[in-house]
């Protein structure tokens, strides 16, 4: 977009100067975006009292940015302009919900009152209009950038203003907003913190601030400025809601109903209290409760696409007709946000495959995903790059050296790998034990990881994983006790507790090193599977390689790489389970996870679906059932339209590297060689021929492929040991 252009019209229009500035856009309109075109033609069109061409501009408008709340706005003026009250209101509240920056669009809503307008609507718009009012202008356009994700704009200005007024504390709160939008969340933490020195009476300050913690998983910091916050304010409702939300994260399952309950008859029109309620039933494992929630949230709004995707979470719902009907009728809708687009993709791509229609449940994964990666901030590259940093710097020397410095405690096991591997069940099964504690996927690890990556040092390389190579005996030590402390709130009186973050495998050298006497169990599923299912799944956040097949089977390559290299530097430290062998022989694996645990055998381990207990992840009805070996090869079903997937050259390595584990030679051969058609370069490529030629005996062959990826990475340890090998023990054949 040329700003410039931009300002200009808007210069014109702000002159009252319509015609010229109608002029002026289409003179220019090849150096302007589509988006900006039609939305200061249709603004220009409606001063100019010709509703017809701005209705007409914008539809296309709309057409283009579906969530763009300022094209609501317009509609909004011109047909309360047009007398059309009904219209008018229901496009002012679709532009509030998009943008709520619009203060035009709160008075517009306030314009209405004689309407039968909901009164806490009304409210909602009288506080709008007041806090707009009173916010500076440079603020105003900092919360309509953050409304329109235009973060990196958002973030510049907001920081200029806080450089002129330092103490500003909505400044201070709308730049922690930016931060946690970006996933930064130390930082909106740090900036909460502040602001509530500098005003202590600031409730909305409060509630971002137990928001951030809550995001952060401190669910005990939480939980205690939340109880503060509603002993002080016990007729908000708000106050009610946060301290809900705490509550449930703490496991207290009961007070959190109350208070959900108690909101509903102040709103019984809530949608996000009676999804909440959902949640907690489906994690306390009331099933039929959870999906009466869910299905009540969508009646009060059809658009709630939330909650739809929510029952196609809980795996074993399947939707009515009916709903499959509402679905579709919706999802080409225009009054559809994005975001709900994409949770009834992903419903509808549940439905179909449970009624195995694989063509159009496919097509539904495939648009929802697409959705997602568009807005997605994943970079592939930095990904690549943190996981080589951990191979140079977390070397046996180091592990070694340090082995034995950080905190004794034997009380965690951590649990990690790929989503959607098996680590719920692994969970399930130890959390069966009397001994064993199962508690959360813990952001403890990676948070120490991220603040250790902002300590600076003077003669060193500070960045982690590198600060690890200067770090002293005390300072490993009470990282590992702080972790240890920081558990407690999810502890009774067990002897030992689940950590089952499943990225903590990008941090096996921090855990050793703090914590060396934890264990760690690697789970690990067939790379299709696991990258299968991974693409079938919605996550609430994180996760976002998940949204093509290009970063599913990078990431997976590069976890199975990371993975080989901790077990070299740390011999015997780590449990690998391959999921298909605990589906295929639970009695063997159960017996095998509990000896590298030191624990005693119990049968509750085996019978691990009839432990009651709180699960929150996505598989938390799967282990409330026995095994059941339906998803081992689910995604063959979909084996047809995968040969024909845009990105069938990374479909084809993933089904490779699946078949190879199945010690399927000949077909991962074939599914190999059609990505070294495409890809003569692909090392993973070269490496699966080797060793599929060398397992038939096709030692020359094989070799070959070995000398190829050689010449191609020499410095790569993998395919360096690899074509040692084959040269040393296979030479004699040639």
């Amino acid at each position: 977009m040329n700003n410039t252009i931009f300002q200009e019209a808007e210069n014109l229009i702000k002159a009252k100067k319509f015609r010229e500035a109608l002029i002026y856009i289409n003179t220019n309109k090849s150096k302007i975006s589509n988006k900006d075109f039609f939305y200061l033609s249709a603004v220009s069109y409606r001063y100019l009292d010709e509703p017809k061409n701005a209705l007409f501009s914008l539809d296309k408008l709309i057409q283009i940015a579906p969530e763009y709340g300022r094209a609501y706005q317009e509609f909004g003026h011109i047909h309360f302009k047009l007398d059309d009250k009904k219209m008018s209101l229901k496009s002012y509240v679709r532009a509030v919900r998009h943008n709520p920056s619009l203060h035009a669009s709160w008075l517009g809503i306030l314009a209405h009152e004689d309407q039968n307008i909901n009164e806490s609507l009304i409210d909602h718009a009288q506080k709008n209009v007041i806090y707009l009012k009173n916010l500076e202008p440079e603020l105003k356009s900092v919360l309509s950038f953050i409304h329109e994700g235009k973060l990196a704009k958002a973030d510049s200005l907001c920081r200029n203003f806080l450089i002129e007024h330092p103490h500003h504390v909505e400044g201070m709160r709308l730049l922690a907003k930016i931060g946690t939008d970006l996933y930064i969340y130390d930082d909106a933490e740090f900036l909460l913190e502040s602001s509530m020195l500098f005003d202590p009476d600031n409730i909305q300050v409060k509630f971002d601030y137990i928001a951030i913690l809550i995001k952060r998983q401190k669910y005990g910091e939480a939980l205690k400025h939340a109880r503060n916050l509603y002993e002080s304010n016990q007729d908000n409702p708000n106050a009610k809601k946060i301290l809900a939300t705490a509550l449930f994260r703490t496991d207290s399952y009961k007070e959190s109903l109350e208070l959900y309950d108690s909101v509903l008859k102040i709103e019984p029109n809530n949608t996000d209290i009676l999804l909440s309620k959902g949640h907690l039933y489906k994690t306390s494992g009331d099933i039929p409760k959870a999906i009466k929630s869910y299905q009540d949230s969508y009646k009060k709004d059809k658009y709630f696409g939330d909650a739809y995707w929510s029952l196609a979470n809980l795996k074993t719902y399947k939707f009515t007709d009916i709903e499959v009907s509402n679905l579709l009728s919706m999802i080409d809708d225009k009054n559809l946000s994005d975001k709900e687009k994409v949770f009834m993709h992903f419903s509808l791509g549940k439905a179909f495959e449970d009624i195995e229609d694989y063509d159009l449940s496919f097509k539904h994964y495939k648009a929802g995903n697409d959705y997602k990666k568009n807005k997605s901030l994943f970079n592939l590259k930095d990904y690549i790059e943190e996981c080589d940093n951990q191979k140079s710097v977390c070397t046996s020397d180091l592990l070694n050296t340090k082995k034995d410095w950080g905190f004794k405690s034997s009380d965690p096991i951590f649990i990690l790998g790929l989503p959607r591997a098996g680590s719920t069940l692994i969970e399930q099964i130890l959390a069966s034990h009397s001994m064993v504690e199962g508690t959360h996927e813990l952001p403890n690890v990676i948070s120490t990881a991220h603040k250790l990556n902002q300590r600076r040092a003077q003669d060193i390389n500070s960045k982690y994983p590198d600060i690890l190579l200067a770090m002293s005996q005390p300072e490993l030590e009470a990282i590992g006790k702080k972790y240890i402390e920081d558990a407690q709130v999810f502890r009774t009186d067990k002897d030992y507790f689940i950590d089952k973050m499943p990225n903590n495998f990008r941090h096996i050298g921090l855990i050793k090193l703090t914590l060396p006497n934890a264990k760690i169990i690697d789970i690990r599923r067939s790379s299709m599977s696991a990258c299968f299912s991974c693409y079938k799944q919605l996550f609430a956040e994180g996760q976002e390689f998940t949204y093509n097949f290009e970063d599913l089977a990078t990431y997976y390559n590069e976890y199975v790489d990371l993975m080989n290299h901790w077990n070299k530097v740390l011999p015997g430290s780590i449990l690998s389970i391959n999921y298909e062998d605990v589906v295929n022989d639970i009695d063997r694996s159960v017996h095998k996870i509990l000896n590298y645990c030191n624990l005693p055998f119990e049968q509750n381990c085996i019978e691990f679906y009839k432990t009651k207990r709180a699960v929150q992840t996505a598989s938390n009805e799967q282990v409330r059932e026995p095994i059941n070996k339906k998803s081992v090869s689910a995604w063959k079903k979909y084996d047809k339209i995968l040969e024909i997937s845009p990105t069938n050259t990374k479909t084809s390595m993933m089904k490779a590297i699946a078949l190879e584990n199945l010690e399927r030679h000949k077909a991962s051969i074939l599914e190999f060689y059609k990505v070294n058609q495409q890809e003569p370069d692909n090392i993973t490529a070269l490496i699966g021929l080797g060793v599929g030629f060398g397992n038939y005996g096709e030692y020359k062959q094989a070799l070959e492929y070995f000398e190829q990826a050689h010449e191609l990475s020499p410095e790569n340890h993998v395919v360096k040991n690899y074509y040692e090998f084959a040269r040393r023990c296979w030479i004699k054949y040639i």
